[in-house]
């Protein structure tokens, strides 16, 4: 039978045009301005509010169950003149994403977002659904088997320093801060006085919103990831996150393309990682994050890793890169120090900028030469493994053998002269993505895949 959403589809149809309907209640706020004047935007308020309030009146979902009573599949039907159907299987399904606002908390719904593994920018259905429903439909209270739950403290240190560009932020605050400081020093009232008066408290804001910025990038992370906890139900593995947006997140196990681990410098130096998966049909929509352990030290991310995906296929050999290709990793970072201490030797306004630019050389380079040490290829029968540093972060990549489209062995010059190469391994997922190692011996790298 088909039903229409629950209402509060109109009411998220209409969040795409805050910035027309905010026009009226300005107006509503500045009595000294003629309200015969926002006629028009009162008008174009209306017509807008009508046309979500029709487009929610004319959609149409058809829920069917199996005989046990679960997800079978999903038939939308939605536009006004124009009306378009889509129907998905429970079997074509790759993921389900339940999504719990706090407004849909408070209307008592659910926004259920279905993914299949197509190449669509976005998930293929979404609905709107009074909440009982979708706990009967999708059992979200069932028997919870090989469950995760990440502990606050790793979370909290992951917060706080696993974004480079939060940790970025924070950086540059002093820079700011000290240059605002410079110029008030040297600038003299009498020749630049609007100089004078401006640009200390300019840069001086610009290091506070630096601050602000990273107090909310980390905030965001923290209740994005405490109370997180992950468990296998059948074929599917749910991952439950947030603290007041809450997110339930079904993805088939059948579907998952590739686990990646990833260490900042502070990760690193506090011993954490960070467990990510890829997965077709899962992580096209804004804020879609597939994190399985937001934030563990080496032995509980084994432990949990194998208990909620048991089946797949880890390698843990390793080539390892030559001793010369120590400069391709450190190079680009030593390039840059040199530049800031060039800039240093200017003095007077350069010296603040060459700070931060020399930090940002010593923490890429601190970054490049843990990924030197820690680089390597592994490949067998079953899997592929790459470890390599990317930005300011380090990488370790297991990939099924089935989803790896190639692998590319590259030599300069310069490399066949040495016998290394670089290795290009291209896979296949939601977000299709180059994996490359440098400075690998060439004939251990041709050896380990020619002989699968």
């Amino acid at each position: 039978m088909e039903r229409r959403p629950f209402w509060v589809y109109a009411v998220y149809d209409l969040r795409r045009w805050w910035p027309v309907l905010i026009l009226p209640l300005l107006r509503l706020i500045s009595p000294e301005r003629p309200l015969a004047a926002g006629w028009a935007e009162y008008g174009i308020s209306a017509g807008l509010i009508a046309y979500s309030v029709l487009k929610w009146r004319c959609a149409r979902y058809r829920v069917s169950k199996s005989q046990s009573g679960r997800f079978h599949g999903i038939g939308v039907r939605q536009g006004i003149a124009c009306r378009h159907s889509l129907h998905v299987a429970a079997e074509d399904a790759a993921s389900v994403e339940i999504e719990r606002t706090p407004l849909l908390s408070l209307c008592g719904g659910r926004r259920v977002r279905v993914s299949t593994a197509g190449l669509r920018r976005r998930a293929d259905a979404v609905l709107y659904l009074p909440a009982r429903q979708v706990r009967e439909l999708f059992a979200l209270q069932g028997q919870q088997r090989r469950r995760y739950r990440a502990k606050l403290w790793p979370v909290l240190v992951m917060a706080v320093t696993g974004s480079n560009a939060a940790v970025g932020l924070l950086t540059a605050v002093p820079a700011l801060r000290q240059i605002g400081r410079l110029i008030g020093e040297r600038l003299t009232p009498d020749a630049e006085t609007l100089l004078h008066a401006e640009l200390p408290v300019l840069f001086r804001t610009a290091a506070n919103f630096l601050m602000l910025g990273w107090g909310v990038a980390a905030l965001n992370n923290f209740l994005r990831y405490v109370g997180f906890y992950a468990m296998v139900e059948e074929r599917h593995l749910h991952l439950v996150s947030g603290l007041f947006t809450r997110r339930d997140v079904l993805i088939d196990r059948d579907k998952i393309t590739g686990v990646e681990l990833r260490q900042t410098l502070f990760m690193r130096l506090c011993g954490l990682y960070t467990a990510v998966i890829t997965a077709a049909g899962y992580g096209r929509d804004v804020g879609a994050r597939p994190v399985l352990i937001p934030a563990a030290d080496p032995r509980t991310l084994s432990h949990h890793l194998q208990r909620l995906l048991p089946e797949f296929p880890i390698k843990s050999g390793r080539i390892r890169p030559m001793a010369g290709a120590r400069f391709r990793y450190v190079g680009p970072p030593a390039l840059l120090l040199a530049g800031g201490i060039l800039l240093w030797l200017g003095g007077g306004f350069y010296r603040v900028p060459s700070l931060l630019v020399m930090t940002v050389a010593i923490w890429w380079g601190a970054v490049r030469l843990m990924g030197f040490h820690a680089a390597g290829f592994g490949a067998d029968a079953t899997a592929v493994t790459v470890w390599y540093p990317r930005g300011l972060a380090l990488y370790r990549v297991y990939l099924p053998r089935e989803v790896v489209d190639d692998i590319r062995l590259s030599q300069s010059p310069w490399q066949r002269r040495r016998g290394s190469c670089t290795v290009t391994v291209r896979c296949f997922g939601e977000k299709k993505r180059r994996h490359r190692v440098r400075g690998l011996p060439y004939d251990a790298v041709r050896y380990e895949i020619d002989r699968q």
